[in-house]
């Protein structure tokens, strides 16, 4: 058939071998885009605590629950959208906000409370970055109320004051403060 030259050959093979490994670069290269999309959308998934794809039946059902739950704080500036529930025991701030039984739902001092690190749903991590002037919106059956952030504050754990009813409408929000066991960070908004 075709006689060539070792020469030719030889520059023949390394011609097929370059596009054999182009080709292969290019769909590992396919492969591995795809494999970082989903890693990337599972991460997103859990930042903003919603379930991530390989869950159980039961917890499926109970982020279903917590998602479609009407009784929200949400804070743009942190990328927040939370659950809240009543009571502020360690069972409810594994899975949502806690709202403290001794404070208002809607008139008044709101007081409300979350986990910051070291637990699957810690919706206030990153609580210590809002600053005076910042927007809190709270949503209940009730309506949807603003919020504008007046005080961000480290408190001792014992100080309850903050968590008292006043005449005024506000919002409070308590987590710990990070490797200060006995003091808590407390932040308050005013309604606007």
């Amino acid at each position: 058939m075709f006689k060539f030259s070792k020469r030719k050959l030889t520059i023949i093979n390394t011609i097929i071998l370059i596009i054999i490994l182009i080709s292969a670069g290019s769909i590992l290269t396919k492969y591995f885009n795809i494999q970082k999309k989903q890693v990337n959308s599972n991460f997103v998934l859990k930042t903003v605590n919603l379930a991530p794809i390989n869950t159980t039946d039961a917890e499926k059902m109970d982020n279903s629950q917590y998602r479609s739950n009407n009784w929200r704080i949400k804070i743009s500036k942190i990328h927040l959208d939370a659950p809240i529930i009543e009571g502020t025991e360690k069972e409810i701030l594994r899975k949502a906000v806690g709202h403290f039984e001794s404070s208002s739902i809607w008139n008044g001092n709101v007081a409300l409370a979350a986990h910051n690190r070291g637990y699957k749903y810690n919706y206030f991590a990153e609580i210590k970055k809002l600053e005076l002037g910042d927007i809190i919106i709270y949503q209940t059956e009730y309506g949807e109320r603003k919020y504008e952030v007046v005080r961000n504050e480290i408190i001792e754990e014992t100080d309850l004051s903050c968590i008292q009813n006043t005449k005024e409408n506000k919002l409070t929000l308590i987590t710990c403060e990070e490797n200060k066991r006995e003091y808590r960070r407390c932040i308050q908004a005013s309604q606007i």
